[in-house]
């Protein structure tokens, strides 16, 4: 046999190997990116919740709560996609009766096959939701 049959090159084996795995690596960076989004989200969801509920709970009018939700959440976009609702589980605002604040939003989905992890189907939102009670002072 002659030498450069019995020495196999392997010249760009690596990039081929690469190739192999690249588009699996970077479907899991957009899967952690798209996570931590959601993530950020739903924290601020949960925060605009805790602190409509402290403005409610001090007897504020329902416009100034949900003003004062939405400002402590200034990551989201308000305008089409969250929700903020003033109620009251005992039916009055009296002093000393519960007052409860829930707030939804809908975040994008961008990462592909997130929508089919979350059980979603084909839709290309998420509703986060959160609510928070207490006792009216």
């Amino acid at each position: 046999m002659t030498e450069a049959l019995r020495h196999r090159r392997d010249d760009g084996a690596s990039a081929v190997e690469f190739a192999l795995v690249a588009g699996i690596l970077v479907l899991l960076l957009v899967g952690i990116v798209q996570f931590g989004f959601l993530f950020f989200q739903w924290l601020e969801v949960t925060h605009a919740a805790r602190e409509g509920v402290r403005w409610a709970a001090l007897g504020n009018p329902e416009g100034e709560v949900v003003v004062k939700a939405q400002a402590a959440a200034p990551g989201l976009d308000w305008d089409d996609n969250g929700t903020v609702a003033v109620s009251y589980p005992d039916g009055s605002d009296n002093p000393g009766n519960p007052v409860r604040v829930a707030v939804t939003y809908d975040t994008p989905l961008f990462a592909p096959l997130m929508q089919d992890i979350l059980g979603v189907g084909g839709a290309t939102t998420f509703t986060l939701r959160s609510a928070a009670v207490q006792r009216i002072e």
